[in-house]
């Protein structure tokens, strides 16, 4: 029974393929962004829902998240040349 709450009250999602399991609760794109390591003012949070790539541009709206989503971040800006 124990393991069975533990489980109900985490929610496991990816970050640029890198996992993450946290607490189920509401999550804001700015602190996903910092867990990942990134700087908000410099990054863009995308979430992945099959084909569609859906940009969270407001970085303190609240959102749930599903168990096993998965994000991706855009680098503002110029991309660097080689």
């Amino acid at each position: 029974m124990q393991t069975d709450a533990k489980t109900r009250n985490e929610v496991v999602l990816f970050i640029d393929q890198q996992k993450f399991t946290l607490e189920d609760r509401e999550y804001t794109p700015r602190e996903l962004l910092e867990l990942a390591g990134e700087d908000p003012g410099e990054t863009t949070l995308v979430r992945r829902h099959g084909n569609e790539l859906i940009k969270l541009t407001d970085l303190d709206q609240k959102i749930r998240i599903e168990n096993g989503t998965h994000f991706v971040v855009f680098h503002n800006g110029p991309t660097p040349v080689s």
